[in-house]
């Protein structure tokens, strides 16, 4: 019964084949990706390459990597925005319900100043009609509305409404203006009336409502290149042709919208049936595409790079990068979405499933053969030569032949005196296949998990373990025209020729890599070998071996399949599919093509893929891709690139150039943003900040930060790179200064140099100043000193001791006049030394104090005697005080007030040291100076004591030269009767270096 079962099922699989339409691989992008809603409106794209997409939660602006959002509270004038419009100025309008209207100019979004004359002049519910808006060069705005016509407002805000009265009032008039259409609805529904007005023709239409299915309105016109022009309205839509020849059209369902892509192609947005494709031109009897059939399309966009953008009513928006890749699923009529491995065989995709079955592809319909009675059993090869169909799965090896009949062949050898090796757990006749080749006899080369087989005629005439006790894991086998065989095993590469079999790695240890698929290329003469771990490796069987790895541009290190077309090669991998040119590896233009989901791949993860001159078949685990790379358009819009964001000290600042900061802020990251939908996460950057290097620095990172930037002018530049190298045509500029701390300006250095300036030169005029008053002021003190040196050696003095010293000699009197006379020179000896000097040593100054008094004293006959006494603190010969300052008191003492006593005189001269000075006490038991001036001559009682004088002027010339303290104290002394009884003198004098 099986046996006859079996047939039928496959004749009735062939003969009714299932037909499905393939679908291409969308990016869907909801609120989990970041929209504010899934209701979405409208999809436009401005003239900077920002996508706007109108929502029932306000708009949101996308540029390929994150939506921003906005809504009343960032601006707008309502969140419901049914359309997105760019003027001449580049102000982005937003066109929200009830009929209120916003833009968006210099980052921030601004409300119309005329909002509230639009709604008191239209009511709080006017709908706006889709696509019909514009604003003038002259400031108005033309906008249709539902229900209210066509109306204008102009720049003073005054509003007019435009649609004709009259009889004209029911139909539904379009003004062309600004290359759009305007449209001014209508009233009557069973007869759509169609009024034109261009270029002040004015064409009127007719065409009967007969079904009359929608009792709402819901219309739209748009022009379609320069030739055509489509009015829609519920179910029916109408192409004018250049010379306004229409072509109507009903359908069996509601129209949203009409919109035109770059090849002026009609697309059709629909209520629950998806958005639907006419081809350029008056044919509309069969649409060309028709893609998210069942859901709810509002608008539809074809972008710069080439993408299509299609907005819901529910589902948020789809984007197809490109329309070169298609898919099929189980849903379109496969066993399973688990495509292990493809096959072209005769104008047919054989793709083997994760089962039992083969899916045969051809057309647009599908059929499927069962192969395997093994439930869920897996193909694991499939392989086409004379003989038919070969499929491998986990246990047996089949063969279709012209994809009717199928044969099953064991694992039995040819010879049956070869013990066959049995795999633990299995019948000792299952395959544990792993991959097919041909053989230059028209057999098989089968790769097992434990050792490589040859078959032919219906068995297996050589097995490696079997035979020569060789045991690999093969995963891919390649006989070359001179029956020189290669295998990739987990353990290298093998090459089996007459001579025997080598493991490769002997010669290179990049030989010793996984092997995952071998090709060989007749032209370049290469081995091309996948690897699993070690990329792709070309190893040239002459000499050379070259590793082209992920750093090379490889999407992964992990290769599945390889297919070599044209000189093309194309790489699968776990991650996406690679396409290079063989011939220019090495080359300077060298460059590795990637493909990923981003770019309309069901998975990256590949299995297997097949190719022949149009497209690429790619078997995955979540379906088969077919992509048709003779009609992919690579990017030729260079990807716009803009800086977004500037931060300072981690603070957002307005993005504009100009922008001048305190020294203390010069830490700034930047964020910058390279628009491309297609390919958005592989657009790559190139930047630089001018006045700290003009070097480019090439990053995949969008945002750079600079720290502690010196003081200086600088000038940010970017350029974006997209996936096929295509860079921005202009670099993004942002211009900034750290202007120097304020010790680092010009003014501040300019005016400390001219205040350093201005202390050098007071300084020196100063310094001169006192350089001459130090002049003036040691003159002085030299003159004093002279003075005072001419006091010590005062005429009389020295008269009346040569006197003396005569009377001795006169009375024979040797002894005395010999010690008068020395006395006499040691004094004189000692006040010339001093006159020298600035300071002599205390010990000089009191021995000429003591010889002045000795003289003296012998003189007036002992009429007076003296005392000098010195603390023992005082060290006689280090400390040194200013000469001839002291004698001047001693001497008045003697004159002034010891010689008008009757009696014995007294004096008494005390040294002592207090800090850093020596205090002089010079005390007589004198007259008093009250009777000493008394004792005068009149004429002379008003003048003062000459030394006395000298001593007090040298003493405050001293003062000022040196910055000293010395002064002189006079103090009259009385007994206890209050009588006179002497004089005291204290003399400060600061001891001198």
């Amino acid at each position: 019964m099986k046996r006859l079962l079996a047939p039928i099922i496959l004749l009735i699989s062939l003969i009714f084949p299932a037909s499905y339409a393939q679908q291409p691989v969308f990016r869907h992008y909801t609120v989990d990706e970041g929209l504010p809603s899934n209701e979405i409106y409208h999809v436009f794209q401005d003239s900077k390459g920002y996508v706007w997409i109108a929502t029932n939660m306000g708009v949101s602006r996308y540029d390929g990597r994150h939506f921003k959002n906005f809504d009343k509270q960032d601006g707008l004038a309502e969140n419901t925005v049914f359309e997105v419009y760019e003027d001449f100025k580049g102000r982005v309008w937003f066109v929200s319900f009830p009929c209120q209207l916003s833009y968006f100019e210099n980052d921030s979004i601004v409300n119309y100043r005329f909002n509230r004359s639009l709604e008191a002049g239209v009511g709080g519910f006017a709908v706006p009609v889709k696509s019909s808006f514009v604003v003038s060069r002259d400031g108005s705005i033309k906008i249709g509305l539902l229900q209210e016509g066509l109306i204008m407002i102009d720049n003073q805000g005054n509003l007019k409404r435009l649609h004709p009265k009259g009889a004209e009032s029911t139909a539904a008039h379009l003004f062309i203006e600004d290359g759009r259409v305007l449209v001014s609805q209508g009233e009557i529904m069973d007869l759509y009336r169609i009024t034109i007005h261009n270029d002040k023709r004015v064409s009127r239409y007719f065409f009967k409502n007969i079904e009359r299915t929608y009792s709402h309105r819901q219309l739209m016109a748009t022009l379609i290149g320069e030739h055509q022009l489509v009015f829609s309205q519920n179910d029916f839509f109408v192409v004018f042709n250049d010379s306004l020849k229409p072509y109507p059209k009903f359908v069996d369902y509601r129209i949203f919208g009409v919109f035109p892509d770059r090849h002026n192609n009609i697309w059709i947005a629909t209520d629950k049936n998806g958005a639907i494709c006419y081809k350029s031109g008056q044919d509309l009897s069969t649409p060309v595409f028709q893609y998210l059939n069942g859901v709810s399309v509002s608008s539809i966009y074809e972008d710069l790079e080439g993408g299509m953008w299609f907005s819901t009513l529910a589902e948020g928006v789809y984007y197809l990068p490109s329309g070169s890749f298609y898919s099929y699923t189980k849903l379109n009529g496969l066993t399973s979405d688990k495509v292990s491995k493809v096959l072209l065989s005769s104008g047919k995709v054989i793709a083997g499933t994760n089962d039992e079955f083969i899916n045969i592809i051809k057309g647009k319909s599908i059929s499927n053969l069962k192969v395997s009675d093994t439930k869920n059993d897996l193909i694991q090869a499939l392989f086409e030569n004379k003989q038919g169909l070969w499929v491998g799965t986990n246990e047996y090896l089949y063969n279709v032949h012209d994809l009717h009949s199928i044969k099953k062949y064991e694992n039995k050898f040819a010879d049956s005196k070869i013990q066959q090796n049995s795999l633990s757990g299995k019948s000792r006749f299952i395959f544990s296949l792993k991959t097919i080749s041909g053989s230059n006899d028209d057999g098989l080369w089968i790769g097992e998990s434990n050792s490589y087989s040859k078959f032919l005629n219906g068995n297996v005439i050589y097995n490696s373990l079997s035979y020569d006790s060789i045991g690999l894991r093969v995963e891919s086998i390649l006989e070359i025209n001179d029956s020189t065989l290669f295998l990739g095993a987990t353990n290298g590469v093998y090459k089996k020729d007459k001579k025997g079999i080598i493991n490769l790695k002997a010669l290179n240890p990049l030989l010793g890599s996984r092997v995952t698929d071998l090709l060989y290329d007749e032209k370049t003469k290469q081995l091309l070998i996948g690897t699993k771990g070690s990329g792709l490796i070309l190893y040239d069987l002459a000499s050379s071996i070259l590793q082209l790895t992920q750093q090379q541009g490889l999407l992964s290190n992990s290769i599945s399949s390889m297919v070599c077309n044209n000189g093309c090669l194309w790489v699968a991998t776990n991650k996406g599919l690679n396409c290079l040119e063989l011939a220019d590896i090495g080359s300077k233009g060298f460059k590795i093509n990637s493909f990923t989901k981003l770019h309309g791949l069901i998975s990256n993860e590949i299995n297997q893929i097949a190719c022949d001159d149009d497209n690429v078949y790619i078997a995955t685990n979540l379906g088969l891709t077919v992509f048709n790379y003779k009609n992919y358009k690579l990017v030729t819009q260079p990807p716009p690139v803009y800086i977004n964001s500037v931060n300072v000290l981690n603070v957002d600042t307005l993005v504009k150039s100009g922008l001048k900061l305190n020294y203390d802020r010069n830490f700034i990251t930047l964020e910058f943003v390279g628009i491309s939908f297609r390919d958005a996460d592989n657009v790559i950057f190139k930047y630089r900040l001018v006045g700290l290097n003009d070097n480019w620095v090439v990053t995949n990172n969008n945002e750079v930060e600079y720290a502690f930037l010196p003081p200086g002018d600088y000038t940010f530049e970017v350029m974006a790179i997209n996936a096929d190298g295509l860079q921005s045509a202009a670099p993004a500029k942002f211009s900034f200064t750290i202007l120097p701390p304020f010790w680092r300006t010009w003014w501040f250095i300019s005016l400390s140099a001219l205040t350093v300036i201005l202390i050098v030169y007071l300084y020196y005029i100063n310094r001169v100043k006192q350089i001459r008053k130090e002049h003036e002021l040691r003159n002085d003190i030299n003159w004093y000193r002279q003075q005072a040196l001419g006091k010590q050696m005062d005429p009389h003095f020295v008269f009346n001791t040569l006197n003396s010293i005569q009377s001795f000699i006169i009375k024979n009197d040797r002894l005395a006049s010999s010690q008068y006379l020395s006395k006499f020179a040691r004094l004189m000896r000692l006040i010339l030394n001093s006159s020298q000097k600035q300071a002599v040593p205390i010990g000089d100054e009191i021995s000429s104090l003591s010889l002045y008094l000795e003289l003296e004293s012998l003189r007036f006959q002992q009429k007076f005697e003296y005392h000098l006494n010195v603390d023992d603190s005082i060290d006689t010969l280090a400390s040194y005080i200013p000469p001839f300052l002291i004698q001047p008191f001693v001497e008045n003492a003697i004159w002034h007030g010891i010689m008008g006593l009757k009696g014995g005189g007294r004096i008494v001269i005390h040294l002592s040291k207090e800090k850093n000075q020596i205090t002089c006490v010079v005390e007589d038991n004198g007259v008093g100076r009250a009777q000493a001036q008394a004792s005068k001559p009149a004429a002379k009682r008003d003048e003062k004591s000459l030394g006395i004088s000298l001593v007090e002027s040298r003493l405050k010339l001293l003062n000022n030269l040196y910055g000293l303290d010395m002064k002189s104290q006079i103090i009259d002394l009385f007994d206890a009767n209050g009588q006179a009884s002497g004089t005291r003198v204290i003399i400060n004098l600061p001891i001198m270096s």
